[in-house]
This record gives structure tokens, sequence and C-alpha cells, in this order.
């Protein structure tokens, strides 16, 4: 059963699209993938915090249409890869289609991860009489009382992860997005060589 649920695969293959032949991480894609969802996480734990209802239901939602728009895409992956067209390009072409595939597949498991975490931040683990007196983290985190629970703890670090993990998405779609785009470009002026081919003649 473990099996075939086992998502290690989809992160593993993905991984390998983002490196170069030489097996390493670009820095710039450690920025863009890693660096500034982290950062933007903890900024945004700042200024944030907690997400009321209204914004929990907003990112709610926008998991849910990400999901079922990276499922659209793999079916319209799918369709290129049984495009019969006689690409003169044919190994770049299957790299490409290869590689938006792993990612489409990796950002939605990632988007079901982070509604995951956008659930147990709104959760309270402990009993709330577990409570830790720091003044620092009361003042950090703008809480009216001295005394900081459990819960509150660890409702800060889930959504932390979850606006780190909310904005690797952003970044992993903007990614597909441009992917796709290449695919697109490379059907479209194939067709266009094949027109002019045929004026000619």
């Amino acid at each position: 059963m473990a099996s075939k649920i086992n998502v290690c695969e989809i992160i593993s293959n993905h991984k390998s699209t983002l490196l170069t032949t030489e097996g390493k991480f670009l820095r710039k894609d450690k920025r863009f993938f890693v660096v500034y969802p982290l950062t933007l996480g903890l900024f945004l734990l700042f200024v944030v915090g907690i997400p009321g209802d209204g914004l929990t239901n907003i990112f709610a939602i926008c998991l849910s249409i990400f999901i079922g728009l990276f499922l659209n895409l793999l079916v319209l992956i799918i369709s290129f890869a049984e495009n019969k067209f006689n690409i003169k390009d044919k190994k770049n072409r299957a790299i490409l289609l290869e590689h938006t595939f792993y990612n489409i597949t990796y950002t939605i498991v990632v988007s079901l991860i982070g509604l995951g975490f956008l659930f147990v931040a709104n959760v309270d683990f402990f009993p709330a009489k577990w409570k830790i007196c720091l003044n620092f983290v009361s003042s950090i985190l703008h809480l009216s009382t001295k005394e900081v629970t459990l819960n509150s703890i660890a409702n800060y670090f889930f959504i932390f992860v979850f606006y780190s993990v909310f904005t690797h998405i952003i970044m992993t779609l903007l990614m597909i997005v441009k992917r796709i785009f290449k695919l697109f470009k490379m059907e479209i002026n194939h067709i266009n060589d094949s027109h002019e081919e045929k004026e000619i003649k």
C-alpha cells in the first residue's frame, strides 16, 4: 500500500529537471525555489501572521484551483506526447515534455502538502493550559499576552511552512508556464515551416 502512495520518485524526478549536466543546482534556481520562498514565508509570517477565516479560504481555493489546473495541464502534456508531427528537434522536444510532466506532477503533490499545512496551522494539538513564558516571542508574534502557548508556536511554525510552500508553488508554476510556452512555440514554428515548404513546392 505504501508503495502506491509513495511520491518520492515524483520529487526526485522533479529535482533532476533542475540539475545541470554535472548534477548540481544553479545558484539562481536555489534562490528562486529555496531562498526566496523561505524569505517570503518569513516576511508573510511577520506581516500577515495567522490568516483569518477569509484569507484561509482564499488560500484553500487557490490551491484547489491550482490542483485542477495542473491536472488539465497533464492532459495537455499527454496530447503533446501523442502528437504525430514530424518535429525536426525531437530530442529537445522529448526532454522538454518529460521535464514539464515531472514539474506538473510534483506541483500537484506540493499543492496537496500545502493544503495539509494550511489545515494543521489552524488546529490546536496541545491543551490550552500548556503555556510558556516568553516575552521575546510574544513581542515578535504580536501576541497580547506574555504567556505563549505551545499551540500558538505550532500554529506559527506551520503557517510559516505553508507560506514558504505556497511561494514555492508559484515559482514552480511560472517555470511550468514558461516550458509550456516553449512547447507551443516549437509546435507553431513546425507548423509554419511545414506551410512554407508546401508553398515553395
